[in-house]
């Protein structure tokens, strides 16, 4: 026999979404004009790693508006009847798709790094100079708006806002390399060191890409990052006489589980027993029970 019920959730949250949906859509003005000083400078410049960073920066433009969307989207659907384990869900798979754009933006950055390392071209290095240092504080400025709280859990963090913060802290990084390419490019006349500074932002830009896709893509997929959570379940139940035969736990959105409990009893009345010995266990929405 199997029994579902929905559990008063208690929240293990330690931000506010509103808050990270007003900071996502101001981080994303930001980096819109950032993206236009970079890119302008960078033409007028001759600088390919300064109109990388440019047009990279624009890419974020997009993501930083998914993932403000997102939020919306899933204030929206909260109460939505046709969405089984609620809208928590929206968040991760608007953090899958942004990482995939990062990791897109890696490659094309990759393949325009290595052109012009094979063919170089004449660049105006002060003013590059200034406009990469600009855009690096700005950046800066976006990672700290942005910057997720530490969680505990996997289960906890809130994957749209991390992704959102690496996007920017990916941005911040490639203009730090270009400032480091640029100065050596011009101080010491290696017209290589600029799209040199590019490709290895490049690369970094793809590890944090990865970073995102496997634990957003994890959450999707339903498989179990609360190892924590599920040991602590199956304590509850063996000290309150229970005999489990095994716990399940993954995540439905931030601060969010389902849980699966299989018993060896096949006693009706275990329900109640395991609804009073998991009820007031944080973070926990919806439990099924199993027994066998």
């Amino acid at each position: 026999m199997r029994t579902f019920w929905q559990s008063p959730v208690i929240p293990t949250l330690r931000t506010d979404p509103a808050r990270n949906e007003r900071r996502t859509w101001l981080a994303a003005l930001l980096v819109a004009g950032a993206s236009g000083i970079q890119v302008a400078a960078g033409f007028a410049f001759g600088s390919v790693a300064l109109i990388a960073n440019g047009a990279h920066s624009g890419a974020h433009l997009a993501t930083l508006a998914v993932a403000g969307a997102a939020y919306r989207v899933t204030r929206w659907n909260a109460d939505n009847p046709r969405l089984a384990h609620g809208a928590g869900r929206i968040g991760d798979l608007a953090a899958f798709a942004n990482a995939v754009l990062l990791a897109l933006a890696a490659f094309g950055l990759a393949v325009e790094s290595l052109t012009r390392l094979i063919r170089p071209e004449p660049t105006a290095y002060p003013a590059a100079l200034y406009a990469a240092a600009g855009g690096l504080a700005l950046n800066l400025l976006c990672m700290a708006l942005l910057k997720p709280p530490a969680a505990d859990r996997n289960s906890d963090a809130d994957y749209n806002l991390s992704a959102a913060h690496l996007h920017v802290s990916a941005d911040a990084a490639v203009s730090a390399l270009t400032l480091a390419g640029l100065a050596a490019a011009w101080r010491l006349g290696w017209s290589w060191a600029d799209p040199l500074a590019a490709l290895c932002g490049a690369a970094l830009i793809a590890h944090f890409a990865t970073s995102i896709l496997k634990r957003a893509g994890a959450a999707l997929l339903d498989i179990r990052q609360t190892p924590a959570l599920e040991a602590e379940i199956l304590g509850r139940l063996e000290a309150a006489g229970l005999q489990p035969l095994e716990v399940r736990a993954w995540r439905l959105g931030p601060g969010r589980n389902a849980v699966s409990v299989k018993l060896g009893v096949p006693d009706p009345g275990a329900a109640d027993q395991v609804r009073r010995t998991l009820v007031d266990l944080p973070g926990v929405s919806r439990i099924s029970l199993d027994l066998s």
